[in-house]
């Protein structure tokens, strides 16, 4: 069974890290053991080390140790002209995350944010399975990724 390629954004990175984990710290456990593969993008990791930096110094360490330890591949950030394509769709901000994960061909975007599962004409038209932290669980669990005793 090949590992599938998921795509996470900022808030599943962060929620990850921080102590008391829930499924955010499953998935990355789940890379860490090598059972999936991450990515990112440059902007998610930007904007995590922002957030880091500002809002939660406590967890930066945790951040370094997990980037120095087992690096996720960076995608790299997409030209402009592709991410307008979603000028309507989706705000700017998030169009280049969505954009990235499209790039990268990615299995599935992993998402917090309600602004990319609640919108069916993004996966319609990106062809990306977009679930919410919980749901990837659930799904890997199924499907044998995540041991059944691991827990949230």
């Amino acid at each position: 069974m090949e590992k599938p390629d998921v795509f996470i954004d900022i808030n599943v990175l962060i929620s990850g890290l921080y102590p008391g984990k829930g499924n955010p710290g499953l998935i990355l456990d789940s890379y860490i053991s090598g059972k999936i593969n991450i990515l990112i993008s440059q902007k998610v990791l930007n904007e995590v080390i922002k957030v880091l930096v500002e809002k939660l110094p406590e967890i930066t360490i945790l951040l370094q140790e997990f980037l120095t330890g087992y690096p996720p591949r960076i995608i790299k950030d997409p030209d402009p002209a592709k991410i307008k394509k979603w000028s309507g769709i989706i705000n700017d901000e998030d169009a280049i995350i969505l954009e990235s994960a499209i790039s990268s061909k990615c299995d599935y975007l992993v998402t917090g944010d309600r602004h990319f599962y609640e919108n069916a004409m993004i996966e319609k038209r990106s062809g990306l399975k977009v679930v919410k932290p919980g749901d990837f669980v659930e799904i890997f669990k199924r499907e044998g990724f995540i041991s059944l005793d691991e827990q949230v």
